[in-house]
């Protein structure tokens, strides 16, 4: 685990509402197709993921899920709307991307992330760094207070 500092940050984003789960996958395929048929699939892109409501608190017609591309100034012709990621330090862990390891992130959450100060007014994030995706890694980005 490392810290982070997330500063000034804006993603080119797609968002649905809705029950999370498979669409949330299906949404990240539907953004990384618009990316390449844009030519915005790049070495340097960063995709995140972000669940923004809790399900334990939400009903699952009104929970929401951004998918987004991390915007470097290259994206002149990129039509989605476009939002900013809240600022702060992050705590990032990097997970083997299989649906096992992430569900065992999401099952020992707690324990890693005891001793941390988290900030739960803040969703955590995945982050997909081409260089990672290549290596069948991912991120999550915990935020801290």
């Amino acid at each position: 685990m490392i810290i982070e500092e997330f500063k000034d940050m804006k993603i080119a984003y797609i968002r649905r509402t809705g029950k999370y789960g498979a669409e949330n996958k299906q949404l990240m395929e539907q953004l990384k197709d618009y990316l390449k048929s844009n030519d915005l699939f790049k070495e340097d892109t960063t995709i995140l993921g972000i669940a923004l409501d809790n399900p334990l608190l939400t009903p699952e017609n009104e929970q929401r899920y951004d998918v987004g591309m991390i915007i470097t100034g290259r994206e002149k012709h990129c039509d989605l709307p476009i939002r900013s990621i809240d600022r702060g330090r992050y705590a990032i862990f990097e997970v083997p991307h299989t649906e096992q390891d992430v569900s065992h992130f999401w099952k020992n959450i707690g324990t890693l992330t005891s001793n941390l100060p988290l900030d739960d007014t803040k969703p955590i994030i995945e982050r997909y760094t081409f260089s990672k995706i290549s290596l069948h890694l991912c991120e999550f980005c915990v935020p801290l207070k």
